[in-house]
This record gives structure tokens, C-alpha cells and sequence, in this order.
């Protein structure tokens, strides 16, 4: 007895929301450090797994797949529906940004400035490299954070995320626009090349799927930081500043790497911004499920039920460290 009592004290205090979200973001980025570092892909269907353990060590793990496992399904439906765009038959768009991108500059392209004066430097393509590799680390993070403190902003995030995702495919489908390093292979961007820096091996399934490679506007690269940004402001502001200094770091990644304009990137902080918009102040005061529960006056009237009351092992909200 005295054993069992020594373990569920640590165990208590690693359930409380500030501990357990700590120890939750320094796991997933120690087990995505050793993917990236060992050359594996980190994909959502992996990620999924490797936040199992979490929803156990936090006594949820029924609401966790029920949370999750939609979410993550949904998200993988729509990362197969994008290798429908390139059958659609709608033309390639390769000059329209290009000719943006040196309007927004002064007639200099930024992609091909950048690589040229940074490009010879093998540790920044490494480092963003990394940054570009953890497109999907960010949001599953972000998400598995909310989850732990407010389930109901968890919902936003990810009712938002997916949504942002759909129409975005949308737009990939319609308004194909090739990355500045396939643009570069029809020489009009000379100089410019891809300068991912590591290997990374997918996981079967997303071999499984033939990926869209036209899909440079919006950036969703661009987008999920900062919608995760947002959907931290409400709950955590260091969180959120932290998110948002991840997002200028990937901004800078993915133009530098070749991956996508200046114009990709803006349209993709559009596209976060507006959606979280939408969700704000057009679906949440709607929808009752993506509201919080009123909370009781302090010095209220007792429960007419009594004492014996269930606490649900899955609060509403809670409140967040920092």
C-alpha cells in the first residue's frame, strides 16, 4: 500500500495540465528529433502513434480516441485527395507568381537572392531543413497541448485545421502553381534548386499516394504555424508568441529552400487568418459543441444533487501554464 501510494503521487502531480503538457512537447520533440535524424518522414499516421503513450500517462485514453482518431482519419483522407489535383487537367501556373514575388521586391526575386548570397551554407539548408520537415510536428503538438488544457479550443483548432486543409486543396486543384525549384527546371528561375538537405522516408502509406507537387498557393507550410499561433493566443500567450516566431522561421524556410514564393507565404497567413476568423465569429457563437460551458458564480448555491458528485476525467477547460 505504501508502494502504490509513493507511485500515484509523482503520477498525480505529472496529470495536473502544466507538468503533463511539458513533458508531452519535450517527448514528441525527442522522438521527431530521432525520426528526422534517422532519415523517417514524420507524418500524421506516425504522429498519431507516438502520442498514444501521452493519452495513456494522462487517463483519457477513451477520449483521446475519440478525439483523435476522426481528426487524424480525416486528415489523412484529405493528404490522399491531393494527388487527385495533378489529374484534374487544370494547367500549371509558373510566371504569374514569379512576376509578383519581383513586383513585391523591386524586380528581384527573393528566392533566387536568397540562395545566392545563403545558399552555399550547408548548416542553414540543414537547420531549415529540419524546420520544413516539421510541417505536421507543429500542429500535432499544438493540438495534443490544447487537448490537455481545453478540449473545446482543441476542437476549433482542428475543426479550423481541416477546414483551412479542404479549401486549400481546392485551390490546388483549380490554381496550380509549380515551386520556385520546378519552376527553376523550366529556366525561369535560374540558380534557384531545391535545398532540402536530408533524407526522409515515408511511411507506407503516404507511398502509397501520389503526391501533388503543383501545390505551392497557398502555402499551408505558412498556414498551420499561424493558425496554431492564434489557437494558442486565447489559452497561452508565450505559447502563442512561441508559435509565432516558429511561423517567421518557416517563412523564411520555405522561400530559402525553394520550396515556395513570398506570394505562396502570404496567402497562406491569409488563409489562417481567415479561417480563424470564420471560426471565431461566425461558427463558434453557433455551434454549441465548439462553446464553453458557463461557468458557475462564485459562492454559488450548493448542488441540489449533494456531495456525491463525478468530476469528468475530461474538464472543459483548464487552466494552462504561463
Amino acid at each position: 500500500m505504501v508502494r502504490v501510494s509513493r507511485i500515484s503521487v509523482p503520477l498525480k502531480y505529472l496529470r495536473r495540465p502544466g507538468p503533463l503538457v511539458l513533458v508531452s512537447l519535450a517527448y514528441l520533440a525527442l522522438v521527431s528529433g530521432l525520426m528526422i535524424w534517422r532519415g523517417i518522414s514524420v507524418s500524421p499516421d506516425y504522429l498519431l502513434l507516438i502520442v498514444v503513450p501521452v493519452a495513456v500517462l494522462s487517463g483519457r485514453f477513451l477520449g483521446f480516441l475519440r478525439d483523435w482518431v476522426p481528426f487524424v482519419v480525416l486528415f489523412l483522407g484529405y493528404e490522399a485527395l491531393r494527388g487527385i489535383a495533378p489529374k484534374a487537367g487544370f494547367p500549371r501556373h509558373y510566371g504569374a507568381v514569379i512576376r509578383i514575388d519581383r513586383a513585391m521586391f523591386g524586380g528581384t526575386d527573393p528566392t533566387q537572392w536568397v540562395q545566392a548570397h545563403l545558399g552555399s551554407l550547408h548548416w542553414l539548408a540543414v537547420a531549415c531543413t529540419v524546420v520544413y520537415f516539421c510541417h505536421f510536428v507543429i500542429p500535432i503538438a499544438v493540438g495534443l497541448a490544447l487537448w490537455l488544457v481545453d478540449r473545446v479550443q482543441f476542437l476549433r483548432f482542428t475543426v479550423s485545421l481541416l477546414a483551412m486543409s479542404f479549401v486549400a486543396f481546392i485551390v490546388f486543384v483549380v490554381l496550380p502553381v509549380a515551386p520556385p525549384w520546378l519552376a527553376a527546371q523550366h529556366h525561369l528561375l535560374p540558380g534557384v534548386h531545391s535545398l532540402i538537405s536530408l533524407p526522409s522516408a515515408v511511411s507506407p502509406y503516404y507511398k502509397s499516394l501520389d503526391p501533388d507537387v503543383a501545390a505551392a498557393f497557398p502555402s499551408l507550410h505558412a498556414a498551420y504555424p499561424v493558425l496554431a499561433a492564434l489557437a494558442l493566443w486565447p489559452v497561452t500567450r508565450r505559447g502563442a508568441f512561441a508559435a509565432f516566431a516558429w511561423s517567421a522561421a518557416v517563412w523564411f524556410s520555405v522561400v530559402y529552400l525553394g520550396q515556395h514564393y513570398v506570394t505562396d507565404v502570404l496567402g497562406g497567413i491569409a488563409f489562417a487568418v481567415g479561417t480563424w476568423l470564420i471560426m471565431t465569429k461566425v461558427l463558434v457563437p453557433r455551434v454549441r459543441s465548439l462553446q464553453h460551458a458557463p461557468q458557475l458564480p462564485a459562492g454559488g448555491a450548493a448542488d441540489p444533487v449533494g456531495d456525491d458528485v463525478t468530476v469528468p476525467d475530461s474538464p472543459e477547460k483548464t487552466a494552462a501554464p504561463g
